[in-house]
């Protein structure tokens, strides 16, 4: 049988949630993409002013705060997309939930001003 892995994007200012399912491993690259297709589908679009992105992110799996190829993929897009971005991880076990009382798989916030 096969797996279902769900990369969540929960966009704070909009209150609105992008969620990516893949079918193979929970990457960094993975994850990275998920934020490129929100980005290209709806960020962009709702910011086209923004020149920063501001990622709050939990600090396991494939977006933590030791991952070298996190830091390398979010370091490619910023490249790609002209975007200054910053991650801030909160500490294991502290992730809050989205306001809206949904949980993003990962708890990873990306907010574009």
């Amino acid at each position: 049988m096969g797996k279902a892995i769900p990369y969540g994007v929960h966009d704070v200012t909009a209150d609105a949630g992008w969620v990516s399912v893949g079918t193979d491993h929970d990457t960094a690259a993975f994850a990275v993409e998920s934020i490129r297709r929100w980005w290209k589908a709806d960020g962009q679009g709702d910011y086209p002013l923004a020149s920063r992105l501001l990622i709050t992110a939990d600090a396991g799996g494939s977006n933590g705060h030791r991952t070298r190829a996190w830091k390398a993929e979010l370091a490619a897009l910023a490249v790609e997309t002209g975007l200054e971005i910053t991650c801030c991880h909160f500490p294991p076990g502290t992730c809050p939930a989205p306001s809206s009382g949904t949980k993003s798989s990962t708890g990873c916030s990306p907010t574009s001003r």
